[in-house]
């Protein structure tokens, strides 16, 4: 049985969470060398597209950090997105996929790299690369209720995520954050729109 703990506000400022004897945490910029006094068996990435300028080159700092058998797991979303029919080329959406990756283009961390991650591990000496494709539509448009879930669950993400997304990306492309507040309400009225039938593979 679980019961509600209640906290003050002193409380909530002052309490540290409980951490185990055998876990610390360690904040690092992944682009510098990696300089860890041990080896991992297992090293996970996620939706790390927008941060790199060399992936490739994170990918082998990643590979000598690993101990003999050691894994390691990327899992990213793969830009451009794609399309049940025909691409909805009119819409704000298919514009702001295109806004993003010249932006980040043009800032030096390109989006579509994620397509190369399984060839750059082969050529830095991985083994035993699998590449997996899971299917993410970006609102409740699929049928069938996982992919339901999924999309909206994902739609859910966009909406929240998709200012501090573009404020930096399209903005290198000279638009005001003002500018791109105002597109930014057509782009979210597309990812709510069921008819635009538009998913994201991961």
């Amino acid at each position: 049985m679980f019961l509600p703990l209640s906290v003050t506000p002193h409380e909530t400022r002052t309490h540290k969470p409980s951490v185990p004897p055998n876990c610390r945490f360690e904040i690092n910029d992944a682009e510098d060398d990696w300089d860890f006094t041990e080896r991992f068996d297992y090293i996970h990435g996620r939706t790390l597209l927008t941060c790199f300028t060399d992936p490739k080159h994170v990918l082998s700092q990643a590979f000598d950090a690993l101990a003999p058998g050691g894994y390691l797991e990327f899992q990213d979303p793969v830009y451009p997105f794609e399309y049940v029919g025909p691409p909805a080329v009119s819409s704000d959406l298919y514009r702001w996929v295109e806004l993003c990756i010249e932006g980040s283009a043009k800032l030096g961390r390109p989006w579509t790299n994620v397509v190369h991650y399984k060839r750059w591990m082969e050529e830095i000496g991985f083994e035993d690369v699998v590449e997996l494709t899971f299917y993410m539509p970006t609102n409740p448009w699929a049928k069938g209720k996982y992919f339901k879930q999924v999309g909206a669950l994902l739609k859910e993400n966009f909406m929240n995520g998709i200012e501090g997304m573009s404020l930096r990306v399209i903005g290198a492309l000279g638009w005001t954050a003002e500018e791109i507040r105002a597109f930014l309400v057509r782009v979210k009225r597309d990812i709510q729109d069921p008819s635009i039938t538009c998913y994201v593979l991961m």
